[in-house]
């Protein structure tokens, strides 16, 4: 009996041990944020501004010559790059993706038709970890080398994510959408589950 019990407090021990890591660096793990590195494209997903803004600056510090805008009329993106100094030609407008599944399908067929070998792929730091899930599933076979790079995030901090309401969504709402592309649901049909979910 008293094995028993004993057995059912390590159980319980470890078992709240383990939530409060996860609970400590469930914001730092949806982080990837890797140093970029000489590449022929920069892949821009639509969403935060601040993620134009990094592409902008990877792409003047001349890491490529060119920057792929997924989505790239949503969030005014193409205007914003163009705007900012971006000769057009060094441009490229991918305009089909509705989830971040098909912006790694959709940039791999611009990526193949123009025959970049590599690119650095920018989103926000909270969605750096469902973008590199998808880009590596969907880029594995392709031989193009792909390197993510994080646009920080005004309002998304990975460190303290419980502290803002606003945070504390995100960071779910990021789990459990890991967790429905992994089951293989994204775009209009992630989108219906996880507003049922709410």
């Amino acid at each position: 009996m008293r094995k028993n019990k004993r057995k059912i407090l390590r159980i319980s021990i470890l078992i709240v041990g383990l939530g409060i890591i996860f609970f400590a660096f469930a914001g730092k793990a949806l982080v990837v944020n890797e140093k970029p590195v000489k590449s022929d494209a920069i892949i821009v997903l639509s969403g935060d501004g601040d993620r134009i803004e990094k592409g902008i600056e990877l792409y003047k510090k001349g890491y490529a010559s060119h920057l792929i805008l997924s989505n790239g009329q949503e969030n005014n993106l193409y205007n914003r790059a163009k705007n900012s100094g971006i000769p057009i030609h060094s441009i490229i407008l991918e305009n089909h993706a509705t989830s971040t599944t098909e912006n790694a399908e959709f940039t791999k067929k611009v990526m193949i038709k123009y025959n970049f070998q590599s690119a650095i792929v920018v989103s926000s730091n909270y969605h750096m970890k469902r973008v590199e899930e998808n880009f590596d599933k969907e880029f594995k076979d392709t031989g193009i080398q792909l390197t993510f790079c994080s646009s920080g995030s005004h309002y998304y901090n990975p460190k303290r994510w419980w502290e803002t309401s606003l945070n504390r969504k995100i960071t779910y709402t990021e789990y459990i959408k890991l967790i429905g592309n992994y089951f293989g649901f994204n775009g209009k049909k992630s989108k219906e589950l996880l507003r049922n979910f709410k």
